[in-house]
């Protein structure tokens, strides 16, 4: 994949074209908050003394927007996900799997204090264990559960047994299970799960609950279930894989700074519940104008129609798009949803969804087309270059 799929960052060639056109500088794709970029050209205090005037000057307190400021893009992937309370997929290059799972599970830990259960899972993983692995212990802060810090495979070891679960025990010796799901579950290697434990985890997401051998178990009002994927291509069951309502790659090139002890664990950089229930409010009253709405609207229809893709185009797509965009809206100072907010969320819920089309099964076989021509013409063209083309036959509002 290239960088203008995998980034969440103001791109070079968009900072200079910040600099030229100040009015519209909230129609470029970004999601770190532009404030960020402003920062960055400081020899244009009137860019940011006009950035300051935006909405965001009245949506968010200065702490949390400073906090929002100093995210790499795997926490800022966490809190577009945490925000739109949607789930979310993450994939990078086979060799760095295992790092990307324990960076994502420092991230929820660090930066907002969430605990993560995190399963490793194969295709010998049984229903049985993944349920088991779901639960952490119930305890009343995330501060007062035991630190964790060793391979993620040793979490099977914070669990009790089933024979000594700390429940109550009743006179004919049943346990009551009092363990919780966790408020994030990290699923390294997904992908590999065989189809009995990714129903599971489908049900899971559906209902928000979960049975074991001794009790029911209800997902937390924040719940977020993310996945690692074996291998960038990978893919999950077609009904599960709709469930997710974006993907990230994150490239080896951007490191992983809290493995690597980079990233800033102090107090004033962790999130706190409150400020993510913030966040997903001022998500909730972002306003979307008629012709954004007939914008976004255009998107789906144009792909849909168009001849590279095949499949892909989902209702449940459709409305992780718009949840998406709006919440990126606060994240970038914004009451409102621009049209590079939608094209932005585009790049990031489609790339895992879309089917694309081959020499046998283009539509236009039906009226004659020249299979070889087909070929030829759909060689090359990948995912990324698909959305691409679906965006630039749009056309954007003004």
């Amino acid at each position: 994949m290239t960088t203008v799929y995998t980034k969440w960052r103001f791109r070079p060639e968009q900072e200079e074209r910040a600099r030229d056109n100040l009015d519209n500088v909230h129609l470029y794709p970004t999601a770190v908050p532009i404030r960020k970029a402003a920062a960055r050209l400081n020899t244009h205090n009137d860019f940011a003394v006009k950035y300051q005037a935006t909405d965001l000057a009245r949506m968010m307190e200065p702490s949390l927007q400073t906090k929002v400021q100093q995210l790499g893009d795997l926490d800022l992937a966490i809190l577009v996900s945490l925000t739109a309370g949607q789930h979310c997929m993450f994939s990078s290059d086979p060799p760095w799997t295992r790092d990307l799972r324990n960076e994502l599970r420092l991230s929820c830990t660090d930066v907002f204090g969430l605990q993560a259960a995190v399963i490793d899972c194969s295709p010998n993983t049984t229903v049985d264990d993944f349920s088991e692995m779901l639960l952490v212990d119930d305890v009343e802060n995330f501060e007062d559960a035991p630190e964790w810090r060793g391979d993620p495979i040793d979490l099977r070891g914070l669990s009790p047994s089933r024979g000594h679960s700390p429940g109550r025990h009743g006179k004919l010796g049943n346990t009551l299970d009092d363990r919780r799901i966790a408020n994030v579950v990290i699923a390294h290697q997904f992908d590999r799960a065989n189809s009995s434990v990714q129903t599971q985890a489908l049900e899971l997401l559906r209902t928000k609950r979960i049975f074991t051998r001794t009790s029911m178990h209800v997902a937390p009002k924040s719940f977020i279930f993310m996945v690692v994927l074996s291998k960038p291509e990978a893919r999950l069951g077609h009904h599960l894989n709709d469930m997710f309502a974006m993907s990230h790659f994150h490239m080896t090139e951007d490191g992983f700074p809290h493995l690597e002890g980079l990233a800033d664990s102090s107090v004033n950089s962790v999130f706190s519940a409150e400020e993510v229930k913030q966040l997903r409010t001022m998500a909730e009253q972002v306003r979307l104008t008629g012709e954004i709405a007939e914008y976004l609207h255009n998107i789906v229809v144009f792909a849909r129609l168009n001849r590279y893709i095949k499949g892909g185009i989902t209702a449940a797509a459709t409305r992780h798009l718009r949840a998406l965009a709006m919440a990126l809206a606060p994240l970038h100072g914004l009451s409102y949803v621009t049209p590079s907010l939608v094209a932005l969320a585009c790049r990031k819920v489609y790339p895992h969804r879309l089917i694309l089309a081959t020499a046998e099964t283009e539509r236009s076989l039906q009226w004659g087309s020249d299979p070889q021509a087909l070929k030829n013409i759909l060689q090359g063209m990948s995912i990324e270059d698909v959305i691409e083309d679906v965006l630039s036959s749009v056309e954007t509002p003004l």
